[in-house]
């Protein structure tokens, strides 16, 4: 399990995972290195997450868009890099970006070749 799978997850269910975990130790599907690193993860989510609660009340909201933004372009990112693979997912966000990027100039664009055509 993936440290990004592990902070969305509610901390209700931080005892499942480390029962689910020690059940696979149990039967042998994870190593003992890679459970413990799961229970540290856990661990430490819990130890910070009252800090980084008190740290997301104090930023200003344009920066919480932002980051936002930033988080479901990356989960999107994680998909697609699933689903396809690096190098398609590379070239997707490319173009991706492009459009983006390109967006407020060809907005801008046709707002001035309407007023031309009048």
């Amino acid at each position: 399990m993936k440290p990004q799978i592990l902070a969305l997850l509610p901390d209700r269910t931080f005892i499942l995972v480390i029962v689910f975990v020690a059940i696979a130790l149990i039967i042998g599907l994870v190593t003992r290195r890679v459970a413990f690193s799961i229970i540290g993860t856990l661990i430490l989510f819990a130890l910070l997450g009252p800090f980084f609660d008190s740290l997301f009340d104090a930023l200003p909201l344009w920066i919480l868009l932002i980051m936002i933004v930033v988080f479901f372009l990356s989960i999107g990112r994680f998909i697609l890099g699933g689903l396809f693979g690096k190098g398609a997912t590379d070239e997707f966000v490319g173009h991706f970006m492009w459009a983006v990027f390109s967006l407020p100039f060809r907005l801008i664009g046709r707002v001035l070749s309407r007023r031309r055509r009048w």
